[in-house]
């Protein structure tokens, strides 16, 4: 079965097919053991300069949830963080998209490897 899901508060969106396999759920189990990307080493600085300074930080803000912590993002880390932020089709972060494709790498991994905090 197939989920198309539609943001309304961000600008440029577009609906995404989506499967029900999420990343970081319990039933994970990671994939590049020998990588050490984690939210507090790495992803919390990518998001804080790409993601919270104008949109993603809760309140008040144009994006959709709030990226400001690991409890914030981690629901998102789904099929839905990889099509709009990790594919070279990427339409996020927008109006500079997509973003460097080493930083880009480095989220897939931390995906795949189950999300973790530290």
């Amino acid at each position: 079965m197939a989920v198309y899901i539609l943001y309304p508060s961000c600008v440029k969106m577009a609906a995404e097919k989506l499967s029900d396999d999420q990343g970081g759920s319990a039933n994970c189990t990671p994939q590049f053991p020998d990588k050490n990307v984690t939210y507090e080493n790495y992803v919390k600085n990518i998001v804080s300069h790409y993601c919270t300074e104008s949109c993603h930080r809760g309140g008040n803000s144009k994006g959709t949830g709030n990226f400001t912590s690991y409890e914030g993002i981690k629901p998102h880390t789904g099929n839905i963080f990889y099509y709009r932020v990790i594919q070279d089709k990427a339409d996020m972060p927008q109006d500079n998209a997509p973003l460097p494709k080493n930083i880009r790498d480095s989220l897939n991994i931390w995906i795949k490897n189950c999300a973790p905090q530290y």
